[in-house]
């Protein structure tokens, strides 16, 4: 074995110790809507739903089909947010007028964080999420 496959597979047990541990607080990309921010199959950091500003990248809990979405602010209307997954082909309108979030958007109390950014950069590992998503289904 490689140096360097040692070196992947040590960053990649440490990224899991410190997800199953809560230091830090993970959640994997399923789907295409935020493309190429994301890519499916991701999984990115996020912290508390805090200062919370227009084009930062939230994850909600969408409260018309109970499913977590990871997507980006482009409205904010008192305390709801409205977003929009980024790729115009997936998602050429606003989450609030296709129906996955009420007509007023998402309510402040919904939204779970506040994924990572680091200098305007959303931190995220492409394909490590596959193994969250892998084990969601069993």
């Amino acid at each position: 074995m490689k140096k360097s496959d040692i070196i992947i597979i040590i960053f990649i047990a440490f990224v899991y110790i410190l997800f199953f541990t809560n230091i830090i607080t993970t959640a994997s990309v399923e789907g295409v809507s935020m493309y190429p921010v994301f890519q499916n199959g991701a999984l990115t950091f996020y912290g508390p739903p805090e200062n919370i500003q227009y084009h930062n990248v939230i994850i909600y809990k969408s409260p018309e089909y109970g499913i977590y979405v990871i997507h980006r602010v482009v409205g904010i209307d008192g305390n709801h947010y409205i977003t929009q997954g980024v790729d115009n082909i997936s998602n050429p309108y606003s989450d609030n007028r296709i129906g996955l979030e009420p007509p007023q958007g998402i309510p402040s109390t919904d939204v779970i964080g506040k994924v990572t950014e680091v200098n305007g950069y959303i931190i995220s590992i492409p394909y490590l999420g596959y193994l969250s998503i892998l084990f969601s289904y069993l």
